[in-house]
């Protein structure tokens, strides 16, 4: 018999045991730690707007700090992020639709950015972009590879011009099957394609806005759909 010690075998037994069970503590740990981090929204080189934990939405500006979760870089086409220390690419996707409340889907709250203009992330087609809210255009537009990133077949449709600031361009005229920004959703929109990539994000236009009544409030837009 051994008094208030183990015999050398169960002890030799525990120290084999016992890296494994750091391991498992540190596994655990680093689970807990873990975060599901969705990019929903991006204004290429200003912010973007991530889904933290499936829960908080937040706007986040370039090398700002929100929950661990750093933006570092924001593009068209998603986000570089630091999260707990560790520097991501996210793709931007679409906003998952909130549930259980039906008066959402009728209207549509923005905010301005910082230099007053209101920007919103889309679905156009189920596929995720970035628009910049235009009552100037009278039809809803994007570029080129914006219409080829979300597989729009857009030289099936009818050859147009657009004028721009930057003067008259070519492009096709098409019909998006749908456009759903939060709750909210419109179907067959007219819009242009630009023969050109000079605009970073798309323009939603007229096409679109007609469809809502526009109040603004300071620096809030509620897009109210016409009955």
């Amino acid at each position: 018999m051994h008094s208030g010690n183990l015999p050398y075998t169960q002890c030799a037994a525990l120290y084999r045991v016992w890296p494994y069970a750091i391991c498992g503590v540190l596994l655990i740990t680093t689970l807990c730690l873990a975060t599901d981090v969705r990019v929903v929204g991006v204004t290429p080189g200003r912010s973007a707007t991530v889904e933290i934990g499936r829960g908080t939405t937040v706007r986040i500006g370039v090398g700002e700090t929100v929950e661990d979760v750093k933006l570092l870089r924001a593009d068209q086409d998603g986000a570089v992020l630091s999260i707990h220390g560790k520097t991501q690419t996210l793709p931007l996707v679409a906003a998952e639709p909130s549930v259980g409340n039906p008066t959402l889907s009728d209207s549509i709250t923005l905010r301005a950015g910082m230099q007053g203009q209101f920007y919103t992330n889309a679905s156009v087609n189920g596929r995720s972009m970035g628009f910049l809210i235009d009552t100037g255009a009278s039809l809803t537009t994007l570029t080129r590879t914006q219409a080829q990133r979300i597989g729009l077949r857009y030289r099936n449709g009818a050859r147009a011009k657009a004028g721009t600031v930057n003067g008259v361009v070519n492009g096709w005229r098409v019909s998006l099957d749908s456009i759903r920004i939060g709750d909210v959703m419109v179907r067959d929109v007219d819009a242009i394609i630009v023969d050109n990539d000079a605009l970073p994000m798309g323009l939603l236009g007229m096409s679109y806005l007609d469809r809502f009544d526009m109040q603004r409030q300071g620096s809030t837009l509620v897009l109210r759909r016409r009955r």
